[in-house]
């Protein structure tokens, strides 16, 4: 009896959590939004503007499947299933490419790992492990002038905080805002250190199209994945609600379509 009740004990209160979560995620900017959506489609067939109620309730349904945390990672676990993870019983790489977007600046001016910061972590890890030569990073944001970023520079800064000796790092000079530029260089580095066997690295769900751009440009390299995001989380009451997760992995998403669409 007493297991019983302690089991009935933690269903009411799993109960009162999920209900505590989702009136909080209405409570929320995005929430708020789409309440409002509801709201004002209500109130629209009231007044029998039938149109603007049918076009409200088509937004609010398209920010509840935009911010679908099951439907975001759904798309995103599309975008990486087909990049094999790296094996370790693979043959070592002489160098290891790594995209720039792994680095951020934080309020002193200093780098830090980012949102995709894992692909630097990731690059460390294979060259701690004997598995990579040189490690080669790239990328920049804005051009030239006030406001630029190196992010090649920002990703030599944080591998030698992570162990990396100077010596083992390449870092290109050439400014590449877009991801075409940067496997531009890769090839020309390649070929002027008569490189063999190199690696491409980013984000799992970033790299099909960075190896479509790679054959493209004739830079022949082994992809290496991180940063996996395809795993979809089981589903709770308050996913019904659009939440920003959902909206950031499905916009993420889009945007790497776009991206091999228009070849940058």
């Amino acid at each position: 009896m007493r297991i019983r009740a302690e089991g009935c004990r933690f269903r009411h209160n799993g109960a009162m959590i999920a209900l505590t979560k989702l009136f909080g995620m209405l409570l929320m900017p995005l929430g708020l939004v789409w309440l409002g959506l509801w709201g004002a489609a209500l109130w629209a067939f009231r007044r029998r503007a039938r149109g603007l109620g049918l076009a409200l309730v088509g937004l609010a349904l398209a920010l509840a499947v935009a911010g679908n945390v099951q439907a975001g990672h759904a798309l995103m676990a599309r975008l990486e299933s087909g990049i094999q993870p790296y094996s370790p019983e693979d043959a070592p790489l002489e160098a290891l490419f790594v995209l720039g977007g792994g680095s951020q600046v934080d309020d002193q001016g200093r780098p830090a790992l980012g949102d995709s910061g894992d692909r630097i972590v990731e690059a460390a890890r294979l060259w701690h492990a004997g598995r990579v030569r040189w490690l080669v990073a790239s990328g920049a944001s804005h051009g030239a002038g006030p406001g630029s970023r190196n992010l090649g520079e920002e990703t030599r800064v944080l591998w030698k905080g992570l162990g990396i000796p100077e010596s083992a790092i390449r870092v290109i000079e050439e400014p590449c805002i877009i991801t075409r530029e940067e496997v531009q260089a890769y090839r020309r580095l390649k070929a002027k250190e008569g490189w063999k066997r190199v690696g491409l690295l980013s984000s799992a769900s970033h790299l099909p199209r960075a190896m479509a751009l790679a054959r493209r440009e004739g830079l022949d390299a082994v992809p290496v994945a991180s940063d996996r995001r395809s795993r979809v989380p089981k589903f709770q009451l308050w996913h019904l609600v659009p939440q920003s997760d959902g909206l950031s992995e499905t916009q993420r998403a889009c945007w790497e379509w776009l991206g091999r669409r228009m070849g940058r």
